[in-house]
């Protein structure tokens, strides 16, 4: 198995894999939609089958964990001949990486590709040529604009139910309302727009919410950008800021431990991913919620998924995994 990277130019590197423990798609709630054969040629009367594995990136915790199940699992099935190879593409959080990436596994002979986009306008070329080319994409755990349209399947989790999920839980916590905050991932990703959307479905039509002044901001995902926007606010708003919402754990739980250490533990800050540090962080006091995505279970069912593709069996077009509310009472079931 294979890592390719291309900034300059293609280097080759070798991959190995890394165990991982997720939970069963099946105990998460699916929910599918039409089905799908797919598009392409990928339908064949052996197994030679090459899949080519464009990630998001292969550094933050939450891909981290989805890549290693990934590898696992087609680790596998290499060793059990189901596929004679596979690629992993690091597409660096970059549509124009990964872009030039698919290029890179169009010329590797690959007969499918799974796509986990890292903007949702930006990586919807990749779809459009894989058409060109009559190669099926599995696109796994966010949409590009034309996953709909173009993509063999889909399978993620509904992001605007996890933004649902965490306005209601910091208006469970704080009845009386108050001001917040909401620090997002990179705009333009579909998990970005959704989370925000879920976000602003619950809080705008509460009267005794306001997003502060400015207190929408980018950190790109990142934990401490968040924290300087938080602290920013803090300093800002004193006692009016009381919730702070992110996209992603990474950013809730640095958060949430710069307002601890400023003395503001009654600050209620929520992301969603369900990291192991997060998590850790929930199990100890520290961090009163986090929304766990199975990401694990996305990848591998995605995989799942095609095989089934190149089979030329027919697969659900669309496969939803709930999100999972995680707080003291539940942590021990997800923390492995």
């Amino acid at each position: 198995m294979v890592l390719v990277v291309t900034m300059v130019l293609c280097m080759i590197f070798s991959l190995s894999a890394c165990g991982s423990t997720t939970k069963d798609p099946e105990d998460s709630g699916l929910d599918t939609d039409d089905l799908s054969t797919g598009t392409g040629d990928a339908a064949e009367d052996d197994d030679d089958f090459v899949i080519g594995y464009i990630a998001k990136n292969t550094v933050d915790a939450f891909h981290a964990t989805i890549n290693n199940a990934a590898t696992e699992k087609l680790d596998g099935l290499v060793a059990d001949g189901t596929i004679s190879d596979w690629n992993l593409y690091d597409g660096l959080t970059d549509p124009v990486t990964q872009t030039n990436l698919f290029e890179d596994a169009v010329n590797m002979g690959v007969d499918l590709i799974i796509l986990l986009p890292a903007e949702s306008a930006g990586s919807a070329p990749i779809l459009e040529r894989a058409a060109e080319e009559n190669i099926p994409v599995v696109v796994v755990n966010s949409k590009t604009d034309n996953t709909d349209e173009l993509a063999a399947a889909y399978i993620g989790s509904d992001d605007v139910q996890a933004g649902e999920m965490m306005a209601e839980f910091i208006m469970e916590q704080i009845p009386e309302g108050g001001g917040y905050g909401h620090i997002q991932g990179i705009i333009g990703n579909s998990a970005q727009i959704q989370r925000g959307e879920g976000i602003h479905n619950i809080l705008d039509a509460a009267d005794n919410w306001t997003l502060l002044d400015g207190a929408e901001q980018t950190a790109e995902w990142q934990a401490e950008k968040a924290v300087k926007f938080a602290e920013d606010w803090l300093t800002k708003y004193g006692d009016g800021l009381n919730a702070i919402i992110c996209d992603n754990d990474d950013m809730s739980s640095a958060v949430q431990t710069a307002m601890n250490a400023a003395g503001r533990n009654d600050i209620i800050s929520i992301g969603v991913d369900g990291n192991a540090g997060p998590m850790t962080m929930v199990k100890n006091g520290e961090l009163l919620a986090t929304i766990y995505q199975d990401g694990a279970g996305q990848v591998t069912t995605g995989i799942d998924v095609a095989i089934k593709i190149l089979k030329g069996e027919e697969v659900p077009k669309e496969t939803m995994i709930d999100f999972v509310l995680i707080t003291q009472e539940n942590v021990d079931e997800y923390l492995k």
